[in-house]
Parts: C-alpha cells; sequence; structure tokens
C-alpha cells in the first residue's frame, strides 16, 4: 500500500514559525546583515532570495518523503505549505525590524532596509522549512 500523504496543519505553521525567529533575531538585530546589505544590489538580495525559495522547495519536498506537492493544497498552482514558509519567513523578518526599532530609516534607506530583509530571508526561510520538515 502506498503512504499516506502528510497533512498541512497548524503545527506546522509553528514549526515554521519558531525555525524562522530563532534564526531572524540572530541576522537583524546584530549589525552584521545590514552591513552585507549595504554591499549588495538589489537584484543581488533578490537573487539570493530566489535560490532559497529554490532550495525550500527541493527541502520541503524531497527530505520528507510522503510529502507530495500535487497531492497539497496550494494556491495559484503553488502549495500551500510553501507558500506559508515564504510568508512566515518574510513576516518574521518585518516583525523583527518593527518590533526591535531596527533602522528603517535615518542611517538606512528604504532600499537598504529592504535588502536586509531580503538577505536574512534567505536564512530564515531555508530554516522555517528545516524546522517544517525536520518535526514530522
Amino acid at each position: 500500500m502506498g503512504k499516506r500523504p502528510v497533512r498541512f496543519d497548524l503545527a506546522d505553521i509553528s514549526q515554521q514559525a519558531v525555525g524562522a525567529s530563532l534564526i531572524a533575531g540572530g541576522l537583524l538585530i546584530p549589525g552584521d546583515v545590514w552591513v552585507i546589505a549595504a554591499g549588495m544590489s538589489l537584484m543581488q538580495a533578490v537573487g539570493a532570495v530566489a535560490l532559497a525559495l529554490a532550495l525550500t522547495y527541493v527541502a520541503l519536498y524531497t527530505a520528507v518523503e510522503r510529502r507530495d506537492p500535487a497531492a497539497e493544497r496550494s494556491v495559484a498552482g503553488l502549495p500551500l505549505r510553501f507558500l506559508s514558509t515564504i510568508a512566515i519567513a518574510i513576516a518574521t523578518s518585518l516583525l523583527f525590524v518593527a518590533l526591535y526599532g531596527l533602522p528603517v530609516e535615518g542611517t538606512h534607506s528604504t532600499i537598504e532596509t529592504t535588502k536586509a530583509v531580503l538577505v536574512a530571508t534567505f536564512f530564515t526561510v531555508l530554516v522555517a522549512a528545516a524546522a517544517d520538515a525536520a518535526v514530522e
């Protein structure tokens, strides 16, 4: 008999949020990610996130054999688990910027802040996916 597909539920969202939060604070609160972001172009930051999204998809759907993206609920053809991982990673990065009053303006421009959030999102999305995949 075939294996039953893994169901996506609130526990998965919680795992993603915890994973993303663990890394977001460590990246955004110290100044390192801001220095990295200042040296990158916006296209480099977007490219890094595109790479992270591809790796996230692979992590979510190859690390756990029973996950079948075609069998999951989808939005615009993309699996809901994948979309929630992305949304949680970006939201967590933005939340840390807002919550801790990290430099959104003043010494950093809006573009620099966007790049810093994108750099942090590169890591938060991967850790969120790893946390989701690790706890079945």
